[in-house]
């Protein structure tokens, strides 16, 4: 298995980034969250694991950080980076909390730093939020690799980029992020011949088109509600897939969110199910973070991969690496495997429910308005299946709950 590290997990939400290194072998010894939901979902999930609430307060996290820990995650948030966003980077208020990271590692240094964030976070206003994070971590003596990683990769239909920055003092960090160089594949195909994901709250600006994948999960949509994505099957339905699902396409077991349905928030409110959708969507995915620690216990060789000097002033490259004197770009594909997928509409385990009338109407609208291009067909698919709707009656929608907790078996590194 390798060597196990301690961690110490910043903005855990419902601790995608810790269950995958669990599953490498790694142990989590706090939580930090504070958001309710996320929170229960924490203490059912990884009940031995204290979890405190507040980032901001350096001082109670140091006070509970283990003298054991060695590697501090922090998938904080993309509210102020991500397009679908407010894009005000550091002068928002969610994502400029990486600050306090940097912050607890100045008085508190941890071997080894693990980020994550949406790629748009090294391309917003010139690329200003990544050269203050790496310029502080260069400053603090760590050497540094970043990569841009897809979801895809590991297996599962959905297109989910993320930018993954691990630093450490004692290891050179290219020979954890830097393996795998996999070509990927851009098939087009009809949309009879395999499922199609889309978000039905877009249509003005864009669609998040995937073939045969869903785009990525989000927290929350433009029109401020839970934001499945939309699938067009092959035969013509628009469906939204069930939450079980969407949380499987994040690589958790389903009901991972479904906690107790008597247990509290730990804002001392009823658990709110619905938000489910918000917390799967900000997740860190499993599957990645799995990958990524096997190579942190495992990997000491440093792959050879192309690059040239990286300028500071320049874009920032997809990929990237420094030593804290100079820095590299790197020339390395989004897939560092290539696992086959199921198709997505076989992946699909639980029945889908299909998109209401009063959704595809308003989608249906906003896409007749816009000068996008859209796939041949899309278009009159979705008029057909709103007239399919138009002629159902009338019926009753309710939000999915399930009576009860679904049993699942506890992180296994709680134990």
């Amino acid at each position: 298995m390798g060597r196990a590290l301690n961690v110490t997990a910043l903005f855990a939400g419902i601790g995608g980034f810790e269950l995958g290194l669990h599953r490498a072998g790694h142990k989590t010894s706090l939580f930090c969250e504070n958001d309710p939901e996320a929170a229960a979902v924490l203490a059912v999930r990884f009940p031995k694991v204290k979890i405190v609430p507040d980032v901001r307060d350096i001082d109670e996290l140091l006070e509970s950080i283990s003298p054991r820990s060695n590697l501090l995650t922090a998938g904080f948030p993309c509210t102020d980076f991500s397009q679908a966003g407010r894009t005000q980077g550091f002068a928002g208020t969610q994502s400029v909390l990486v600050r306090d990271t940097l912050r607890l590692l100045e008085r508190r240094r941890f071997d080894h730093v693990l980020l994550e964030n949406v790629p748009n976070w090294r391309k917003l206003h010139g690329g200003q939020y990544l050269e203050e994070v790496i310029g502080e971590l260069e400053r603090l003596g760590y050497h540094w690799a970043y990569r841009t990683v897809d979801a895809q990769a590991f297996g599962l239909p959905q297109r989910r980029l993320r930018l993954f920055l691990y630093a450490s003092k004692v290891d050179d960090p290219r020979a954890v992020l830097f393996h795998g160089n996999v070509p990927e594949t851009d098939i087009r195909r009809p949309l009879t011949e395999c499922a199609h994901g889309f978000y039905w709250t877009e249509g003005t600006r864009g669609l998040g088109w995937g073939e045969d994948c869903v785009p990525t999960l989000k927290g929350g949509s433009t029109i401020s509600i839970p934001s499945p994505p939309a699938i067009l099957m092959p035969d013509g339905r628009i469906v939204t897939p069930d939450i079980r699902d969407a949380e499987r396409l994040q690589g958790f077991a389903a009901g991972w969110t479904d906690v107790e349905e008597s247990r509290k928030a730990s804002d001392g409110l009823p658990f709110r199910h619905r938000r489910r959708w918000t917390q799967i969507g900000n997740a860190v995915n499993v599957e990645v973070s799995t990958w990524i620690g096997r190579r942190i216990a495992q990997s000491r060789e440093t792959p050879s991969v192309p690059e040239a000097p990286l300028i500071r002033g320049e874009p920032w490259s997809e990929a990237a690496w420094g030593d804290g004197r100079r820095r590299w770009r790197v020339n390395i594909s989004h897939w560092p495997v290539v696992r086959k997928p199921k198709p997505l509409s076989g992946f699909l385990k639980y029945p889908p429910a299909l998109l209401s009338e009063r959704a595809t109407a308003g989608f249906y609208k906003r896409i007749s308005a816009s000068s996008l291009r859209f796939p041949d067909g899309f278009k009159e698919a979705v008029a057909k299946h709103l007239a399919r709707m138009e002629a159902q009656p009338l019926r009753k929608v309710s939000f999915p709950r399930k009576r009860g907790p679904i049993p699942l078996q506890a992180a296994e590194a709680a134990e």
